[in-house]
């Protein structure tokens, strides 16, 4: 992922229909008469589109995860941290992104002398930053992702090699299956045949949660001085920021981060309480957490290892094929789960990626907007001074 390659920006995905949000952050800007209504609702549809796609990732994991699937999931499918999941993630990143760039430009054209108060200019600067950040964390994914899909050929190979009906397997399948276990169940999928560069560029990864802790520097609810557009503004830059380090921090806990041990995740920010998402958003990340801690347990999946449904399955298979294995007994069956196992992961694999990188297209694009933008207001609230 070249930032060159902005190109691929294209128009906001579909996004829920839902009544707009008309609680305490309408009320208490209206008191103002200083925001317009336009900005009023289309911060209000930022808030409402969050909260929406939020609630339908809380209220149905399983099936957010395997809606186009006519036979009931594996267990270990169940899970929260599925790329069709990541995938819905990812498109209420994009609906909101649209969300915010509609209302900032909004405020901004309106309300060019904004950016003129520090406090102002300094939030929509450390917001620029931010997606810098993104950027980085999208393309340490897209990388894991390239080796993931080296990590599955080992389970291709078990399965091809073992999953034969009606043929008995020969020991020298059997050797060649046992070499790919082998590598399948003691190799991380971050760091399997790496490449001198391969293996550079992977020490991104391991600097992810270093993005994560920049993404919630200066992340905090607006002040209460701050009143009309203003207002408006930093609530919307707040939601956005939420929603960036959030989604990041999923992406961090979904996918591998390279050989050495990945320190603690920071919490996601507490939002104020009279945002619409804000506890659906603190219920989604206390299930992750939790889910993660669980599986890591009962898997044996190291710190390195990243917790994805899919590549958790295929682990688990495998290990269900070694046992066979090495027990004399007949591991078609088991073979048979651990081909469905990789074909799932290795079908989930190329929609997400195309959506990941659609969402790092779109923020190239959206900070050399807002740039452009900040860089006008500025000059336009100079000229006044300067005609003087």
């Amino acid at each position: 992922m070249r930032t060159t390659a902005a190109e691929g920006f294209g128009g906001s995905p579909s996004s829920a229909s839902s009544t707009p949000f008309r609680g305490f952050t309408g009320i208490s800007l209206r008191r103002h008469q200083v925001a317009s209504e336009e900005e009023v609702h289309q911060l209000d549809l930022l808030h409402s589109h969050l909260a929406d796609y939020l609630k339908s990732l809380l209220q149905s994991p399983a099936a957010a995860s395997d809606s186009k699937s006519l036979s009931p999931p594996p267990a270990a499918a169940a899970t929260t941290l599925s790329l069709p999941f990541l995938h819905k993630l990812l498109d209420a990143l994009l609906t909101c992104q649209a969300d915010f760039k509609s209302l900032l430009l909004l405020v901004l054209s309106q309300n060019p002398s904004l950016v003129s108060r520090p406090s102002i200019d300094r939030t929509v600067s450390d917001l620029v930053d931010r997606a810098v950040k993104v950027l980085d964390l999208c393309n340490a994914v897209s990388i894991s992702l390239q080796s993931l899909r080296h990590w599955s050929r080992h389970a291709d190979i078990v399965a091809s090699a073992l999953h034969r009906p009606g043929s008995p397997s020969i020991p020298p399948q059997l050797t060649r299956a046992q070499r790919a276990l082998s590598k399948l169940l003691l190799s991380s999928p971050s760091c399997f045949n790496a490449s001198s560069s391969t293996s550079r560029r992977m020490c991104r990864i391991c600097s992810a949660t270093k993005h994560l802790y920049g993404l919630t520097s200066g992340l905090s609810a607006t002040r209460g001085g701050d009143s009309g557009s203003a207002a408006v503004l930093g609530l919307a830059v707040h939601t956005i920021s939420s929603l960036l380090h959030f989604t990041m921090w999923v992406m961090v806990n979904s996918f591998p981060c390279g050989e050495e041990a990945m320190p603690p995740l920071p919490p996601v920010p507490s939002a104020a309480r009279q945002m619409p998402w804000a506890a659906t958003m603190a219920a989604l990340h206390d299930r992750i957490a939790e889910e993660v801690r669980k599986e890591r347990k009962e898997v044996g999946m190291p710190v390195t290892a990243g917790m994805l449904a899919e590549t958790v399955a295929v682990k688990r298979s495998g290990r269900k094929v070694m046992e066979k294995v090495n027990s004399g007994d007949t591991p078609e069956e088991a073979a048979e789960e651990l081909a469905a196992a990789t074909r799932k992961l290795e079908e989930g694999l190329g929609p997400f990626e195309r959506k990941l990188r659609e969402v790092f297209h779109r923020f190239v694009r959206w900070r050399e907007e807002v740039l452009r933008c900040l860089d006008e207001c500025r000059a336009s609230s100079a000229s006044p001074m300067n005609s003087r």
